[in-house]
């Protein structure tokens, strides 16, 4: 059950990562965290209950450095969403120096020789608790053990008095912000069932002395871990929006730039003059929108190579605030409208007299479509007739 679980959250991390781009680049500290988690969570696995020594021996220290990153990747997500913004400063560099003081710690297992770490695993197999003797450089095993999940909780609390301190739940009222409070308060829950769940596991076994005895007695909290697991791996198809982020979507995004705008939309000084906020009001909306029907004039989708990320190169537009504009206001996501254009356009040059003079294919390759059929669908999904069908109706 545990690797069926775990392979679950390595192909939700994956599909995480392959979204990356039309996201909120902040993600990159969730898909980390996924990530590190599943490993921890297959390391466990190799221990107790694979019964292969070779995968014991791969997965039991090496990647202990990753987990006391469980924490700093956690907190820095949550931050990055208030902040919409995913860099980090000099100083958040201080929060990686516990994985380093870890990583030199393994060092003399790390650097042990492969029939070492295979009879190490042998003896991992008879009982488990032999992963206490492990030769570490000056930290105990059972000192690195239990930080692990003291870390992490210690990261989940600062977690929730960020939260806290920015009264999302109070301040914001915005559909994208409620979602945000609901998927934070989620993640906070399964992340303490994990951590909690298990730090209390492991102190039985080191009360107790004996693994398979404290199994029997924590094996509620050992569910509670599990359970943790399952959720943080589920979640995600849930909360498919989360992935936008809180968009902060600025006054000031245009009217540096062009004094008409403003004059158009009306905008006052003192409004131009509001920093950033999550609630996306119709002013902003305006701007954002105005923006793009601007740069839409140009008809950069004409281009092959258009896509949304030369659209925010072009826009100066972050992509996951194009993102949440299509998807969540315009109702359209970003291919659709795309190719709803180059059909327009198509259907002008058709209607002016051009396919008396060029192909189809012509016409398509002008519109920037790559192939027929891309083209051809393209068209029947906005028309509901195949180009040949709408030249027949013409006539």
């Amino acid at each position: 059950m545990l690797l069926s679980i775990t392979i679950l959250g390595f192909i939700v991390t994956f599909l995480l990562l392959i979204n990356l781009r039309q996201s909120n680049k902040v993600n990159i500290y969730l898909f980390f965290f996924l990530f590190i988690n599943n490993i921890y969570s297959l390391s466990h696995y190799a221990t107790v209950y694979s019964g292969n020594k070779y995968l014991i021996a791969v997965m039991l220290v090496h990647f202990a450095p990753l987990y006391l990153l469980l924490g700093p990747l956690f907190y820095f997500y949550v931050r990055g969403l208030f902040k919409d913004d995913y860099k980090l400063s000099k100083l958040d560099l201080l929060h990686f120096i516990p994985a380093i003081i870890i990583l030199i710690n393994a060092v003399p297992f790390i650097f042990q020789g492969a029939d070492y770490k295979l009879a190490y695993s042998q003896s991992i197999l008879q009982d488990p608790l032999n992963i206490l003797k492990i030769k570490n450089l000056f930290l105990s095993p059972v000192f690195t053990f239990m930080l692990r999940p003291v870390f992490a909780l210690g990261y989940v609390i600062a977690t929730i008095i960020l939260i806290y301190r920015n009264e999302l739940h109070e301040t914001y009222t915005s559909k994208q912000s409620k979602l945000i409070y609901k998927w934070l308060t989620l993640l906070i829950v399964m992340s303490v069932l994990l951590y909690l769940g298990f730090l209390v596991f492991t102190l039985f076994v080191y009360n107790k002395m004996d693994y398979y005895n404290s199994y029997d007695q924590g094996v509620f909290m050992l569910y509670c871990t599990i359970a943790g697991l399952i959720l943080l791996n589920i979640s995600l198809f849930f909360f498919p929006n989360i992935l936008y982020g809180l968009p902060q979507l600025d006054f000031a995004i245009v009217t540096k730039q062009n004094r008409e705008v403003e004059q158009k939309l009306g905008i006052a000084e003192d409004i131009k003059k509001q920093g950033k906020g999550f609630e996306i009001s119709p002013e902003k909306l305006s701007l954002l929108k105005l923006k793009v029907e601007t740069y839409v004039e140009k008809m950069p989708y004409l281009s092959l190579q258009f896509n949304l990320t030369v659209m925010s190169a072009d826009t100066d537009i972050p992509v996951h605030h194009l993102s949440y504009f299509f998807n969540e206001y315009m109702n359209i996501n970003f291919n659709t409208w795309k190719n709803d254009l180059k059909i327009d356009y198509v259907i002008k040059k058709i209607n002016d007299g051009s396919s008396e003079i060029l192909t189809l294919d012509a016409l398509a390759k002008q519109a920037g479509f790559g192939s027929r059929s891309s083209f051809i669908n393209a068209f029947k999904l906005k028309t509901g007739q195949t180009p040949s069908e709408y030249l027949q109706n013409l006539d």
